[in-house]
């Protein structure tokens, strides 16, 4: 009865949402809280931007560890730093230290201070032309399946006009409770001196650390492989006082105790690099780790013995593996002889490494060993899979400890699009100036879609309208979860014909999905012509006119020169000035004032030039004014009309001269 009462508690804990609160708390620090773990950021002038994590409720099954640390740092954040690296200089990211950790780094001008939005902390700084923003978020641990630890993320944006080469380091003061220098658990080994792994040549999925089998205060983990995370090049676990010393490359040597360089203490600490490569102007790159609580299942005994592996595994490919990893710990005042370990798979477990059965030897009083097992899923199903390691010794009670296996399959995206067929044509114009593209994207499957984004794809004559992006990022989806969106989009009159466009929808770990449309444009001429203003109730002698010459449906405009002819008994024109076809973001372009030849009734010398060539839906060339002078035909010609491309090639068009009667109001 006390075990149904127990698995229902963990059940309705797993199903309720927790309790999430973002504050300052007593420092000034800005803290964002949940049942189990708190994530807070120091504001302060110095140092600000670094964080630390502490527990707070955490693991349900485990009362030892509430309220304690897994980064050092209470009351305020300085020890664990990040570094960005941009064109061979490390710049520390946050406000200056005065304190030992990263004090020889540069540093970079604050954009934004920690602010918390969609239940995240961000804070933001910039380096040069190189925008970097540090995003702290809740996620499920793949271990314990609860929201148990937090996303590290850093999007670095170059916003320059060149190259840069960027990289990053991330570097953790890792703390478990008062214990500032317990071994790292990394697969079936103990790691207790300084140890690189690599990328090249193999990356954990995850890392633990736990101070003992027999009564554990707090279990962490890092998990450095998985869906929206990125995996480092390199992964060094050292001591702190190496890694706050130097910003980059720091003293590391194979094997050496974890003793605080240039002291006497223990005190461990680890460093995930990425390896600086080219980023693009106008590229955005992300660099994300997650770091939180532990999911072991411990058995205490003479041996005591643990076991750990992902909560739920997503099986998006039939050859997918899972780890199980199990902790033998010696307890027993005295040496335990002849120790075997072995692990019992349910029928849907298949084992992929050699053996269920090791014998393991000796183990000394508070020795521990650690053992690691490959497995596969035969396939995803509804209930959970139960797998058993057992300890037996020649001389002392044998002891075994079960966990349970989540096996689901992956996430599965649908995309329906929907736009219009055609857009019609009136008077050589189009009837709509934009259309809308709407998508909903649904997933179908039965797992998270994680990092999922849509990207559309436009061919010549289409382009997004302004403020539009082509990509958009929709974070994740969960099973039976759908979103819409939209895109506007602007057709260039000059061109016709069927267009299509594509939307890709994309995600770090679901099959990709594409759909297509067309949509028919009319065939438009381009021309160029007088349009006449204010004459709905007509004009009287010594009324004011304003004659705009427009172009229309250009697909290559560069510069342009013409001469006007007028009815000189019927206009008197008064000055021209340029249209808006030579004003860009405010600053006036190349253009020549025109000559009123009135002996001749003529307007000459009409030119301009742009800084460079663009296609044209219909804009204003030049804007003449004139001075009603009785009702007649304005008598207005094109004379020595001129245009040309960016090659000075002349661009054929119709021209179109308005003869406009004025009739008296």
């Amino acid at each position: 009865m006390k075990k149904l009462a127990l698995s229902l508690t963990i059940l309705l804990l797993i199903l309720s949402s927790p309790k999430l609160t973002a504050q300052e708390d007593e420092h000034g620090n800005l803290q964002l809280k949940n049942d189990y773990i708190e994530i807070f950021v120091n504001q302060n002038e110095l140092n600000r931007g670094r964080f630390a994590i502490h527990v707070t409720g955490g693991d349900p099954m485990r009362d030892g560890d509430n309220n304690k640390p897994l980064v050092y740092g209470h009351p305020y954040p300085w020890t664990s730093y990040t570094t960005i690296r941009i064109d061979g200089e490390s710049y520390i990211f946050g406000g200056e230290t005065d304190r030992r950790a990263g004090r020889d780094g540069n540093y970079g001008e604050l954009v934004q201070a920690p602010t918390i939005e969609d239940d995240q902390i961000i804070t933001t700084y910039k380096f040069d032309e190189v925008v970097v923003s540090q995003i702290l978020s809740f996620v499920m641990s793949s271990t314990t399946g609860l929201p148990d630890t937090a996303r590290i993320e850093y999007q670095v944006e170059n916003t320059g006009e060149e190259t840069k080469d960027v990289g990053s380091r991330i570097m953790i003061d890792t703390l478990l409770g008062e214990n500032d220098g317990a071994p790292f658990r990394v697969e079936d080994q103990i790691i207790d001196g300084d140890k690189l792994f690599l990328k090249e040549d193999h990356l954990p999925y995850f890392w633990q650390t736990f101070d003992s089998l027999e009564e554990p205060k707090v279990t962490s983990q890092g998990t450095v492989v998985g869906p929206n995370l990125t995996p480092p090049d390199e992964m060094y676990f050292t001591n702190w006082g190496s890694l706050a010393d130097d910003p980059w490359e720091f003293n590391f040597n194979s094997g050496r105790e974890f003793i605080r360089e240039g002291e006497f203490e223990l005190d461990s600490a680890m460093a995930l690099f990425w390896q600086p490569e080219s980023l693009q102007p106008g590229e955005t790159r992300t660099y994300a780790t997650k770091y939180g609580l532990g999911g072991i299942d411990i058995v205490p005994g003479l041996l005591s013995v643990g076991v750990t592996s992902a909560s739920t595994v997503v099986m998006e490919r039939p050859d997918k593996t899972v780890d199980i990893i199990a902790y033998i710990q010696n307890t027993a005042e005295i040496t335990v002889e002849d120790v075997e370990v072995k692990l019992d798979l349910p029928p849907n477990l298949s084992l992929v490494s050699d053996s269920e059965n090791e014998v393991l030897g000796d183990l000394e009083p508070g020795e521990t060993v650690q053992r690691m097992w490959q497995v596969r899923p035969e396939d995803f199903m509804k209930d959970s899979l139960e797998y058993t390691v057992k300890v037996d010794a020649e001389n002392t009670d044998a002891n075994q400890v079960s966990r349970s296996l989540g096996v689901v399959g992956p996430p599965d995206l649908s995309l329906e699009l929907v736009g219009p067929d055609q857009i019609s044509s009136y008077q050589n114009k189009l009837e709509a100036d934009s259309f809308l593209v709407n998508a909903e994207i649904k997933n179908e499957g039965f797992s998270t879609a994680y990092d999922v984004s849509a990207q559309l794809a436009l061919p010549p004559g289409l382009n997004v309208s302004r403020g539009e992006i082509q990509e958009k990022r929709l974070g994740h989806l969960l099973p039976g979860e759908s979103i819409q969106l939209s895109w506007r989009i602007d057709p260039l009159q000059m061109v016709s014909g069927q267009l299509p466009y594509i939307v890709e929808v994309s995600s770090d770990n679901a099959s990709n999905r594409v759909k297509k449309r067309t949509i028919s444009l009319p065939s438009l001429e381009p021309k160029a012509e007088f349009e006449v203003f204010d004459l709905e109730d007509g004009f009287e002698e010594g009324d004011y006119l304003t004659v705009e010459v427009k172009l229309n449906n250009l697909i290559s405009f560069y510069r342009g020169s013409f001469d006007i002819g007028y009815n000189d008994d019927v206009l008197e024109p008064i000055y021209v000035s340029r249209g808006n076809l030579f004003v860009e973001d405010g600053a006036l372009l190349s253009w020549n004032s025109a000559e009123i030849d009135r002996g001749e009734a003529k307007i000459k010398g009409v030119s301009g030039v742009l800084d460079s060539a663009r296609s044209i839906k219909s804009e204003t060339f030049a804007q003449i004014h004139f001075r009603v002078k009785s009702p007649e035909e304005l008598g207005l010609e094109f004379l020595d009309f001129n245009l040309y491309d960016r090659n000075e090639e002349e661009i054929e068009l119709e021209i179109e001269d308005k003869a406009v009667y004025i009739g008296g109001s």
